[in-house]
């Protein structure tokens, strides 16, 4: 067979295609090769996921392979909105490598209750103190007679009266009702008053 029938015949044909076949294949797996390679270890920057639906956040990081891991629901903070992500590490434009673990905590549906203390007889800033550590606010200082001054008479909330184990919610005006501390207190007169009085008769009958 001479080399011009080699060339048309069926045999040369497929073995040429079969070479194009396996140069392709080996082209593209090269330039896959290259792609991951120069890819590996590439920094990306984290998004702002906060205020973001946790459903929400999964679509924002799918393409870059990050995977977000809810770690806790803390207590409400009005800055953000209820069930949504309060905290984050990393933290957004931070750079990190692609398929990074991104831990957030959710921001909780609404205020918590908080039962409270016995406050009756406690003095004022002590009270204030107790009711900053549970999360609650000092509202309206009312005073009334009473022997103790600045001692909690009572508390109340918006005209209620309130007891130790009601339950309020977290954040919550408490106003607090304290003795001024004049209850039986009789001011004495003045010494330059009782002369005048003593003496006043005495005076008019001069005249």
């Amino acid at each position: 067979m001479g080399f011009t029938s080699f060339i048309k015949s069926k045999q040369f044909i497929f073995s040429l295609i079969g070479a194009v076949v396996i140069i392709g294949l080996l082209i593209f797996g090269s330039l896959q090769f290259l792609n991951i390679y120069t890819r590996h270890g590439k920094e990306i920057t984290v998004p702002d996921l906060t205020k973001m639906k946790v459903e929400k956040a999964m679509n924002a990081v799918a393409d870059n392979g990050f995977e977000i891991i809810i770690i806790d629901t803390i207590d409400y903070n009005p800055k953000f909105p209820p069930l949504t992500i309060s905290e984050q590490d990393p933290k957004a434009n931070d750079l990190v490598k692609q398929g990074r673990k991104i831990y957030v905590k959710i921001n909780a549906k609404g205020y918590s209750s908080i039962r409270l203390p016995n406050l009756d007889g406690r003095t004022l800033r002590h009270s204030t103190a107790i009711l900053e550590s549970l999360g609650l606010v000092k509202g309206q200082i009312k005073y009334e007679p009473d022997f103790a001054k600045d001692v909690v008479l009572r508390i109340e909330q918006d005209g209620r009266i309130l007891r130790a184990g009601d339950k309020v919610l977290k954040n919550s005006k408490i106003d607090l009702i304290l003795g001024d501390g004049m209850l039986g207190y009789t001011p004495e007169p003045d010494s330059l008053g009782e002369m005048y009085e003593d003496t006043a008769p005495e005076i008019d009958s001069i005249f």
